[in-house]
């Protein structure tokens, strides 16, 4: 990064000078609250108009430097804040009562303000609720906690990085992920590493922007939202030491789906469907046909299976197809469930040091937790420490700086987020038939024993001939095997601020971050897929920095009523990416991590490089007039690397704000308390995710035999590629009702993006596969709301109750043109979208149920009806997939050839006679939108708080209603496969089986014909995404004063809590928070955490 450190260093000393100050003297005093008298320390004490000023120390004392006539504002969070004139007196001790949280001050963009006086959105997130949640990343514990804010879980294994989103999708193929600001520090939401290395006991506070007015500011990089995460600093005069350990257990207790596994029932249902397939063939008995070809047979399951006592003609009874009840196991296979989940143990421990004086303040933590999942040898370990400094050299001289170290491991827990990994446990269990034993089984039934590992040998279905995951065990894998990341981060920032004069400051930057990821993947030599080669090591070696330097001066002065903020600053920064891949097989040591303890080279080692700048100038103002209405306005100029032709671009925006209630003819309003309408305009860019849009990339090649190869990239480069810009307004409220028992929220938004990053596919002649390229426009509108209610408030006991949620649309307004011939796109067949719909709306067959004359399953097939009789004459188009019809597209009279879906063709031919008919040919059926969205109507969560003396007891719950959900796990598991091939779900139950019959499950039969397209893709398997969570529960008792300071202690807490303890959806099962739109059956499902725990400060 070029940090033009010349011109730094001359506008340094320009400002660094010897000024002249007015007298000042030395007033001190004492800051009490009025509901117990107690003195309040960390009360902060602020010269009005400036940044001068002091904190209270443990005895609630302060001292501070002032002229005649300046205005102290005393204040803490949660409290009034009070305002005293400096007289002749020396000593000014005030009294603070409690408040609202409109005087609380926040920290927003490059700068901090209240609440009250912040015309964007900017969500404070309660602490106290996030510290109740046993989590080890601090994106799990946003869960519900934010209107507008939806937390994915795609992977629930321990230490895994949710993914955020903030007021719903902006765009289609560009970036859809927050910034994070850590103590000032930018950080990217994909930098997972650097976020699972902060750990959540080290958080003083979360803010939450929203809206332009909030975001602008941090340019194309808050184009999503921004989460500002500031640590814990010290405070002057109070010393204090907090050590709190937390053991808890973790469990899979959320609901899984129903399968079945009655190995007995199992072998029914597999009659049934040879049964059915018999009759379908032709063959002279059934019946017959399905009990010779249970077993023994290429229809049939390998012998080696049969767990019973019998062979396999004989297990079940042909008058009912019912299990013969005299039949008997020899044994009892081993649960797959049993094998591979079980209870972990997690462990944490946190210890802080804080304090300082009015020169130096600090604050140290030490951190640990082991994070044992509850899914076969998964765990994540982590050690942290952090430093936080802030020191006052001279009066008008401020440094400070912080350094925070992490070092994490991930084992086995990676990877198996992934349905069709062979080492996904998750997968194996749901899916694997209840007749088959984890372990192997000689002719006899008696276990196997390992010769290499010891104990019982794990059945890996090669030999055996298992139909259910053939070739492979994911239980056994993930103890022989290995999947683990070694993570170390380190964060650093150094700050310098300079009082040029009470009201001038200048303000300097520096933060840096180191993030280095071993990943290993090494597989076995003795069993499994790598057996064959003698075993196998990857590596990867991964090395991200990222650098930025601020330079700022503030102008920040009162005149009268009119207070005033301006700023202009250049920040820069530099990101960059470097990996080293290796890989060998043939181990000489059995479990070895290096790559010299392989004989075998797999290919050659590979490395490359990636990185991008970022240069802006950026100018904010924050001017309000009585202390009622308020103006924020900002500007921006991004220059990105990533773009070649069109580097920079401008954003900027407006809020307006006005306090209704300070008006003199809302004095009589008894109910209302407080209440400011808000109004935001603003415009935001984005980069996309691409690094290289600009730059043709090429490929070097290596054959086995050393020859070496050029090849041009698959993306091709677009040089004249630019921003995504979103245009985004916003109007609201923020009110409080009967003196603060009522709080009421409400923000409406509408964010119109143009120029969509879009991805276009290329004709194979081109020998490149796709483009991207700007066109489009997309349109996202929202509301949110806050409800805040305190119902009971008394001496002993008091009740709370936090309410948010959102409701919002996504619609594609303008559909992209063809970069090449520059006709505008009717559908976009790259992301299933077209105008007038929603990026998230269902494009898919549609399912038309069971025939109940055969039990065929059935979907719709659209066909334009040329001779309007309602029946589908052969002929006739029809389909619709991608097929050729005539059409006069270009209106000069002569029909032309064409291709395209039904919804192109609608367009196309707007009168055209379209109806639509059954088909049991899957590849007939017509794709359509489904007018089914997987957009919910509305979603949120809410908390309540309750207290009665020293006991605190809180929930906090989350709710989904409206939208579709694409259930893959369910559809894998009411497939229709050679039987042993595939467990299912229990509404196989429910399948047909009889002439007349009316159910939507249609029959089973083992494969035959377009039988084995009953479980493709089509609405049969969209599912009402409804669901209600209940995320966590915590109590909290915590010792009296008179028995802690007995004890020569400052404050003694035990807790008790549990986290993901109910989920309840549409289908048990199915949790569509672990994804947008579409789950399966292979994810590592939320980890339910009992926990206990105790806190102790001195």
């Amino acid at each position: 990064m070029k940090l033009k450190l010349t011109w730094l260093l001359t506008l340094f000393m320009a400002f660094v000078m010897q000024f002249s100050f007015a007298q000042e003297k030395m007033v001190t005093g004492t800051v009490t609250t009025e509901s117990d008298g107690l003195p309040l320390p960390g009360a902060s004490v602020i010269v009005k108009g400036t940044t001068k000023g002091a904190q209270t120390d443990f005895d609630g004392k302060y001292t501070v430097g002032v002229n005649s006539g300046d205005v102290l504002v005393i204040s803490y969070v949660g409290m009034e804040p009070v305002e005293v004139t400096v007289g002749a007196s020396n000593v000014y001790d005030v009294v603070l009562k409690e408040g609202n949280t409109l005087d609380e001050v926040v920290v927003v963009g490059y700068s901090k303000t209240t609440k009250e006086s912040f015309t964007g959105t900017a969500a404070v997130v309660d602490m106290e609720g996030v510290d109740d949640k046993v989590v080890s990343n601090v994106t799990q514990a946003l869960r519900g906690e934010v209107a507008g804010v939806n937390v994915i879980t795609r992977s629930g294994a321990p230490g895994a990085t949710a993914e955020v989103r903030i007021r719903g999708f902006g765009s289609i193929n560009g970036n859809t992920l927050p910034l994070y600001i850590v103590d000032g520090a930018p950080i990217d939401g994909n930098a997972t590493g650097v976020l699972q290395s902060i750990n959540p006991s080290d958080i003083e506070n979360m803010v939450v922007l929203k809206d332009a007015a909030a975001t602008s500011i941090y340019g194309s990089r808050g184009a999503n939202g921004v989460v500002l995460i500031t640590t814990k600093q010290g405070k002057a005069g109070v010393s204090r030491i907090s050590v709190d350990v937390t053991t808890s257990v973790n469990t899979l207790f959320l609901p899984e789906y129903e399968t079945i596994v009655s190995p007995e029932e199992y072998m029914e249902i597999s009659w049934q469907a040879l049964r059915t397939k018999g009759i379908l063939t032709g063959e002279a008995d059934p019946t017959a046909f399905a009990s010779n070809n249970l077993y023994g047979t290429p229809e049939g399951i390998n012998n080696l299976y049969n767990i019973w006592n019998v062979p396999g003609d004989q297990l079940i009874d042909p008058t009912t197809g019912r299990f013969n009840p005299g039949v008997q196991r020899r044994f009892t296979p081993n649960s797959w469930r049993d094998a591979a989940f079980g209870t972990g143990i997690r462990t944490e421990a946190n210890l802080q040091f804080s304090g300082g004086n009015e020169k130096t303040k600090y604050a140290v933590s030490l951190g640990y937790v082991d994070d044992e999942g509850y899914s076969v040898n998964s765990n994540y370990t982590r050690y942290t420490t952090r430093l936080n400094l802030e020191h006052k050299p001279k009066d008008w001289l401020t440094i400070g700086g912080n350094i925070a170290w992490a070092g994490a491991r991930a084992t086995n827990s990676g990877t198996q987020g992934s349905a069709g990994s062979s080492a996904n446990p998750f997968a194996l269990v749901y899916t694997t038939p209840a007749i088959y034993d984890v372990f192997l089984r000689d002719l006899d039934g008696n276990l196997v024993p390992d010769p290499i590992f010891g104990g019982a040998q794990y059945d890996f279905g090669a030999e055996t001939g298992r139909r259910a995951w053939n070739a492979t065990n994911g239980i056994a894998l993930a103890q022989y095997d290995l999947t683990q990341s070694d993570v170390t981060t380190l964060l650093g920032n150094f700050n310098v601020g300079v009082d040029i004069t009470d009201w001038l400051k200048f303000e300097m930057r520096y933060s840096g971050q180191y993030d280095s990821r071993i990943n290993t993947n090494r597989n076995n030599q003795f069993y499994g897929g790598a057996a064959q080669s003698g075993g196998s090591l990857f590596l990867d070696d991964d090395l991200r920095t990222n650098q930025n330097f601020l330079q700022l001066i503030r102008f920040q002065k009162s005149y009268g009523d009119h207070d005033v903020e301006l700023f202009v600053a250049h920040e820069s920064t530099e990101d960059r990416f470097r990996t080293i891949t290796g890989a060998a097989e043939r181990a000489i040591i059995p479990g070895s991590n290096d790559l010299n303890q392989y004989t075998t080279p797999l290919g050659r080692a590979g490395s490359f490089r990636l990185g991008w700048t970022l240069d802006s100038y950026f100018s904010g103002l924050n001017y309000d007039y009585a202390d009622k209405y308020f103006l924020t306005a900002s500007i921006r100029r991004d220059g990105s690397s990533r773009f070649l032709n069109d580097k920079w671009g401008t954003f900027g925006s407006v809020g307006l704000g006005w306090i209704v209630t300070k008006e003199d003819f809302m004095a009589n309003v008894g109910a209302l308390d407080f209440l400011k309408l808000k109004a935001s305009y603003g415009v935001i860019g984005d980069t996309g995710t691409a690094l290289l849009n600009g730059f043709q990339v090429f490929n070097i090649n290596q054959d086995p035999n050393g020859n070496i190869s050029y090849t041009i990239s698959s993306e091709a480069a677009n040089p004249n590629l630019t921003w995504e810009t979103s245009n985004v307004a916003q109007v609201g409220f923020e009110s409080t009702w009967f003196d603060g028992r009522l709080g009421v929220d409400v923000d409406v938004y509408d964010r119109r993006t143009v120029d969509l990053i879009q991805i276009a596919n290329l004709a194979p002649s081109s020998g490149q596969e796709t483009i991207r390229y700007n066109s489009g426009e997309l349109l996202n509108q929202g509301l949110e709301f806050n409800i805040n209610a305190k119902l009971i408030q008394k001496d002993n006991f008091r009740l709370s109750l936090n309410l948010n949620g959102e409701t919002f649309r996504n619609e594609v307004t303008e559909m992209p043109t063809d970069p090449f011939t520059g006709e505008k796109a009717i559908f976009d067949d790259f992301n299933n979208i077209a105008e007038g719909v929603s990026q998230y709306d269902w494009y898919m067959r549609e399912w038309a149920g069971v025939n109940p004359a055969n039990g065929e399953a059935l979907w719709y097939m659209y066909y334009v009806d040329e001779n309007d009789n309602g029946v589908f004459d052969s002929g006739e188009l029809s389909s619709f997939n991608g097929g050729s019809f005539e059409v006069d597209v270009d209106n000069d009279g002569f029909n032309d050839n064409a291709s395209g879906n039904l919804f192109e063709y609608q367009r196309l031919v707007p009168g055209a006679n379209v109806r639509r008919t059954t088909t049991n040919n899957f590849a007939d059926a017509t794709q359509v939108f489904t007018g089914k969205s997987a957009i919910p109507d509305v979603r949120g969560g809410f908390r309540l708080n309750a207290g009665f003396k020293n006991f605190d007891i809180s929930a906090q719950f989350s709710y989904s209603i409206g939208g579709y959900t694409l259930d893959r796990g369910y559809q894998v598991l009411m497939d229709n496969n050679l039987i042993g091939a595939d467990n299912f779900h229990t509404d196989i139950r429910n399948a047909w089986t009889t002439p007349g019959q009316i159910t939507d499950v249609p029959r089973t039969s083992a494969n035959f014909g377009n039988d084995g397209q009953q479980n493709n893709t089509s609405t049969r398997f969209l599912t009402k995404s409804d669901f209600f969570s209940l995320n966590n529960v915590n109590l909290n008792y915590r010792l009296s004063q008179s028995v802690v300071e007995s004890m020569g202690l400052e404050a003694v807490s035990f807790t008790l809590s549990g986290d993901n303890l109910m989920f309840l959806s549409s289908r048990k099962g199915l949790n569509p928070s672990t994804a947008i739109g579409t789950t399966n059956s292979g994810i590592y499902m939320p980890l339910t955490t009992f926990s206990l725990g105790a806190k102790v400060q001195f």
